[in-house]
């Protein structure tokens, strides 16, 4: 006959131990979720990561890239983008456009933006860690032998044909105009908004264009050739910029000699020294190309890349004018 007692110190000992294994078992399975967490961690943290974008052109370009920074800054944000401007400039000369390029394999850039010059030779697109080529989208100049996916950029010889609209507006009684060029020739894009601007002024033969070449002058030679030709030629009345420091120049000239309102100003710029200029009324014209909507459009052809595996080859920036002098 068995004692009541026995029987309770059995169910409690039988009691205990399913505790004892249940709380094991709920223990490894916490520890097991743990580590598959772990594991699992730093791959939702890649897919998590947002986009470094890498912005590169030459030091020169300083003031166009920053506005490139800015468009592409601001809606870099809701793109999961990090954005950096590199123009990387040694103290001995200026670094080459390919070693910029290279310097996204050393970030391990996930998109390049890039401005190309016209004088560079054939480049490489630069490759990630895996070994891939990095999405390039460029700026700038054109080069059709370069991998890229997209070209942001001006139809030049549209903006030829919107500057002679302007020239053709503000000619006044003499018709005589300068018109400020710092352009390398060789430069393609110069070539076609030169065929624009002349194609769309063959029109009006009675206007006369003399161009003053500032290739490779100073800033102060630039100054005081322009200076010495308002002196100088009579009858000058209009003056046109092909580029934003010679919009500067031209506006800074004609001021200081007493010229505003005498002498009219076709500028080409978008920077705010050239507005500034344009809200005083020395500048009668200001033709921005919008710098800032290139970086916008140039980070949003790298996304639908990222994201859908195509891009639009080639896409055009606004172009604004303001008219009146800031009227």
């Amino acid at each position: 006959m068995k004692r009541p007692g026995a029987d309770i110190i059995r169910r409690t000992i039988e009691f205990l131990l399913l505790a004892a294994i249940l709380a094991a078992a709920g223990f490894l399975t916490a520890t097991f979720a743990a580590l598959a967490q772990e594991r699992q961690g730093p791959k939702r943290a890649e897919s998590e990561r947002g986009r470094n974008i890498l912005i590169v052109g030459k030091s020169a370009r300083q003031s166009y890239l920053e506005q490139i920074y800015i468009g592409a800054k601001s809606v870099s944000q809701e793109l999961g983008a990090a954005v950096t401007l590199y123009t990387g400039k040694s103290n001995a000369e200026e670094i080459s456009t390919q070693a910029l390029l290279n310097y996204a394999s050393y970030l391990n850039a996930d998109g390049i933006i890039a401005c190309i010059e016209s004088g560079d030779e054939i480049l490489d697109v630069p490759k990630n860690s895996a070994g891939e080529a990095i999405p390039l989208v460029t700026i700038g100049s054109y080069k059709p032998q370069l991998r890229q996916l997209s070209y942001i950029g001006t139809n030049y010889s549209e903006l030829g044909k919107i500057i002679a609209r302007e020239i053709i507006e503000n000619a006044g009684s003499s018709n005589k105009a300068i018109l400020l060029d710092t352009s390398e020739q060789d430069d393609a894009n110069h070539s076609n908004l030169m065929s624009g601007l002349f194609l769309a002024l063959s029109a009006r033969p009675e206007i006369s264009i003399k161009t003053l070449q500032f290739e490779k002058a100073s800033s102060f030679s630039r100054e005081d050739n322009l200076r010495q030709l308002l002196a100088s030629e009579e009858g000058l009345d209009l003056i046109v910029s092909l580029a934003e420091q010679n919009t500067i120049l031209a506006a800074q000239s004609v001021r200081d000699l007493n010229l505003s309102g005498k002498v009219k100003i076709i500028g080409l710029g978008d920077s705010e020294d050239c507005r500034s200029y344009y809200e005083k009324r020395i500048v009668t014209s200001l033709i921005s190309v919008k710098t800032q909507d290139i970086g916008k459009k140039a980070l949003a052809e790298l996304f639908e890349y990222l994201k859908n595996g195509y891009a639009n080859a080639f896409v055009s920036a606004e172009v604004e004018v303001l008219k009146g002098g800031g009227k």
